[in-house]
C-alpha cells in the first residue's frame, strides 16, 4: 500500500472504528489519536510501513518518539489500533537522572520524557512542515 488512494482510504478505515486521523500533505504519512488527544501513534507507509509512539519534551537526551512492532496496516481493530496508542514507552526513554561532577550521584528529575505527547503539541511541533489535516 503507498499510493495516496490506498494510504487515504486505510485512514478512513481507522477513522471509521472511532479514532481521529491526520495526514501529511503528500498523503504517505500521518498520525492517529482519540478523543482524549493525550497520545499520538505516528504511522508511515513508507519502506515497509512503519508505527511510532511519541513522548516530550523532546531532548537531546532521548529525542521525541520510538519505533513500535508492526506496520499500519496490522491495525484492522479498534482494540489493535487502541493497544498501539497506548502501548508504553519502553525503558530506554526513562534515562536516570544526570550525574554530579562534584559527587558522581544522580541529582533532579530524570532527563528524557516526561510525558505522552498530545495532539496539541504534536501538531506545534510538526503540523506547519508536514501540513498536516484531519480526515
Amino acid at each position: 500500500m503507498n499510493t495516496r488512494e490506498q494510504v487515504a482510504q486505510w485512514a478512513g478505515t481507522i477513522k471509521g472504528l472511532g479514532f481521529r486521523v491526520w495526514l501529511d500533505k503528500g498523503g504517505t504519512y500521518g498520525f492517529i489519536s482519540d478523543e482524549s488527544e493525550s497520545r499520538v501513534l505516528s504511522f508511515g507507509f513508507r519502506d515497509g510501513g512503519s508505527l511510532g509512539g511519541n513522548y516530550g519534551p523532546p531532548s537531546q537526551e532521548s529525542g521525541t518518539g520510538w519505533r513500535l512492532d508492526g506496520a499500519p496496516w496490522d491495525l484492522t481493530t479498534a482494540a489493535a489500533v487502541k493497544a498501539k496508542l497506548y502501548e508504553p514507552a519502553p525503558e530506554w526513554t526513562r534515562r536516570a537522572a544526570p550525574r554530579c561532577g562534584s559527587c558522581g550521584h544522580g541529582h533532579g528529575k530524570p532527563s528524557g520524557w516526561q510525558h505522552y505527547q498530545t495532539v496539541s503539541q504534536h501538531l506545534a511541533m510538526y503540523g506547519k512542515s508536514s501540513g498536516y489535516q484531519e480526515i
